[in-house]
């Protein structure tokens, strides 16, 4: 019978884009594709007696507050049959819900649709530590699964760690890897839902992110670059240095070394006249 019940109620979503959900599990997406969304408190008969709470608050009060009174104004509740209705989508419905029926007391939260966002890529030198924050529009209690080469991670194992985001207090929205190396190169996926069983798609949300992996040695390579080039750059001046001055000696030969013409011989003169 819970089956088809069941069954029923996941039909009824898909093609009515209409909620209706028991209290078996405590979150409760609001979405205008949702609403109205329905909250059923047990299995509630005209003759049973229930009364629903808002933040603790009973919503069917003669006293009510004013913000409680307006509060009514998106709200319905059916006594009859122990639901209520949250007509439209708007901030002032979210909140904590809770009913009782027989003494027994049912809790809800109801939550708006959750967003995942993640930066378009990042670069982690080799070696070094990847820091990934899950960010987005999510509500405490949510759930994350982290997908790292080709496996998913919903807790830390190895160098993969997931951690609490400790301004949201979103558990494991912060991802971060030791030891990165060259073949973690590739897409890391962050989704978030609030029911993993829950496969109707607006009340999912994932976002994606590139990670480059840099060699250690990268920053290195233009150092080198620049002294091979200096290196180069002395070398030909030191060629066309020796050059100029093998040239410049030359020429100094040829301009030490003119032409001489024979002196005649006096001494041989001096005999022949003899």
């Amino acid at each position: 019978m819970d089956t088809l019940r069941g069954a029923f109620t996941l039909l009824s979503l898909l093609f009515l884009a209409t909620s209706t959900v028991h209290a078996g599990n405590m979150f409760r997406v609001l979405s205008n594709e949702s609403v109205p969304l329905t909250l059923k408190c047990g299995e509630a008969t005209s003759k049973d007696v229930v009364r629903w709470f808002k933040e603790k608050h009973d919503l069917l009060a003669a006293n009510a507050s004013e913000e409680f009174k307006k509060l009514q104004e998106f709200i319905t509740v059916d006594t009859t049959t122990g639901t209520l209705v949250i007509k439209n989508e708007t901030n002032e419905v979210l909140g904590n819900y809770s009913c009782t029926l027989n003494g027994v007391s049912q809790e809800f939260k109801v939550v708006p649709k959750p967003t995942a966002v993640l930066p378009h890529s990042t670069t982690v030198i080799e070696g070094e530590k990847l820091h990934v924050v899950c960010n987005g529009k999510q509500s405490p209690g949510v759930k994350i699964i982290w997908t790292f080469g080709g496996k998913n991670y919903t807790k830390s194992s190895d160098r993969v760690k997931l951690s609490i985001d400790k301004d949201r207090g979103i558990n494991g929205a912060v991802l971060t890897v030791e030891n990165i190396n060259m073949s973690d190169r590739g897409d890391i996926y962050c989704r978030v839902s609030y029911n993993w069983t829950d496969r109707i798609p607006i009340h999912r949300a994932e976002a994606k992110i590139l990670l480059r992996v840099k060699d250690k040695l990268a920053a290195l390579w233009p150092f080198l670059g620049i002294c091979a080039e200096v290196f180069v750059l002395c070398a030909i001046i030191l060629i066309y240095e020796k050059k100029r001055n093998k040239a410049e000696l030359e020429e100094s030969d040829t301009d030490q070394s003119p032409d001489t013409k024979p002196t005649p011989n006096k001494d041989s003169d001096v005999r022949q006249r003899k």
